[in-house]
């Protein structure tokens, strides 16, 4: 009997019976046409180191006639907060003491189920369907960045027994093809490998966005994410591009979340307004304990990530608090001080020497934790400005998964992403792989 799909036609099988085939228009197919078009919708989706859950934003971009971005516009955003259980799996895998490899394969493809439901969410609020939507541009849940080089073994290994090649690498889970599979619609993905295959960092990958998005003829700017790493791009007035650099400052949120976690036992999962933060105090031991770190001092380009101020770096803080006798309140305004403190360091240390920085324009979480904040007002005085997104129309958590969106319209047109200047790659490349 045969068995006939919508989108199918019968075939002939080794029987020789007729059997349905469903053959669905592959990404190169629906794609085809991509570059010679004028106006792109674009989905991002992201889920930072702060794991607190999916972000997802349509995006509009529109080209000139020779291809350029001419526009950008935010169409609307969803939201999925991961729930206690999903991120009670996640949270392990980023520890070299606690990973297990069967989680972090279930977890893979558990992820791309999520990532589409928030595309399925983003879709029913801005009133899109899938034929709308070019493509949809993951980042995927970094578990494991590792932009140090380690010798390893090298091909010739057998050959030659003493033969080592230096790799570093990243590793961001969330199954593509599930994503795909789910939405029918096709998925860019794994946008940090091309340029850690061209000896950069990885990161940090949103500049190009920020220069487009806050740029200004007048002002020069820094624009800081906050998620669980902090980010700062630095976009010299104009905007000069030429200029246009970045690095990861360190810590953002982290430290502050997982504390957090602990003092409530996990009932709460961060500082909302940086409340518990106000009620304490800010101990300069620890403060200066916490500073005194090689990365604050390292010039960049450099990126950092869970992997080095995890659990473990919060349990040698909770150690020290504890030999200090520092409330809980005291430890987390203390380590909100720490990411102020690193922050507006990093701007005197490697920005304000370079160009003059009028605003500093903060996204992500910390954009809502006013503690924070005030802290980087009063380290900053009157050097600069502290703004957020949203005074630019940007809700705080649009700003990344835009930022891939961009970087998926990028790689459609065939043209890099990425920054040298800010990654540290010996060249320019295109970034991300195509789900076909």
């Amino acid at each position: 009997m045969e068995d006939r799909h919508r989108t199918g036609k019968p075939t002939e099988s080794n029987d020789g019976c007729k059997v349905a085939r469903t053959v669905g228009k592959s990404s190169l197919a629906r794609l085809a046409d991509y570059t010679t078009r004028s106006d792109h919708v674009l989905v991002g989706v992201m889920s930072g180191t702060s794991f607190d859950g999916i972000d997802a934003v349509a995006v509009r971009i529109s080209t000139d006639t020779h291809g350029n971005i001419a526009k950008v516009e935010y169409l609307n955003h969803a939201s999925i907060p991961y729930s206690k259980e999903v991120r009670s799996l996640l949270l392990p895998l980023c520890d070299v003491e606690t990973s297990k490899i069967d989680n972090l394969v279930y977890a893979h493809f558990l992820l791309g189920e999520w990532y589409a439901s928030a595309v399925h969410k983003l879709m029913g609020i801005a009133g899109l369907r899938k034929e709308d939507i070019d493509a949809v541009c993951i980042h995927g849940q970094t578990v494991w960045h590792a932009p140090a080089w380690r010798q390893l073994p090298g091909p010739d290994f057998e050959a030659t027994p003493n033969a080592t090649i230096a790799v570093h690498g990243t590793l961001q889970i969330g199954c593509a093809a599930v994503v795909k599979e789910r939405l029918g619609i096709p998925v860019l993905y794994d946008f940090r490998s091309a340029d850690m295959a061209a000896q950069g960092e990885g990161a940090p990958l949103a500049p190009i966005v920020d220069s487009l998005l806050f740029g200004d003829r007048a002002r020069g700017r820094i624009v800081q994410n906050i998620g669980g790493i902090g980010n700062a791009t630095a976009i010299p007035a104009g905007p000069d591009e030429a200029g246009v650099f970045a690095f990861d400052t360190g810590p953002g949120n982290m430290i502050m979340d997982e504390l957090v976690r602990r003092f409530t036992r996990g009932e709460q999962q961060y500082d909302a307004d940086g409340a518990i933060a106000a009620r304490g105090h800010v101990s300069a031991p620890l403060l200066a304990y916490l500073m005194d770190d090689p990365y604050f001092r390292l010039a960049p380009p450099k990126s950092t990530g869970r992997e080095v101020y995890g659990t473990t770096f919060v349990d040698k803080l909770e150690q020290f608090a504890a030999e200090q006798g520092l409330s809980y309140e005291d430890r987390i305004a203390t380590a909100t001080a720490f990411t102020a403190e690193t922050i507006v360091c990093a701007y005197r240390d490697f920005i304000m020497p370079k160009m003059k920085i009028d605003d500093v324009v903060v996204g992500g979480g910390g954009a809502l934790n006013t503690t924070l904040l005030n802290m980087m007002r009063q380290r900053l005085g009157s050097d600069a400005a502290v703004l957020t997104t949203m005074d630019f129309g940007f809700p705080p958590f649009v700003r990344e998964p835009m930022a891939f969106a961009l970087l998926g319209h990028l790689a459609l047109m065939g043209r890099p992403g990425n920054l040298p200047k800010a990654t540290g790659a010996q060249r320019e490349v295109v970034l991300g792989s195509l789900t076909l």
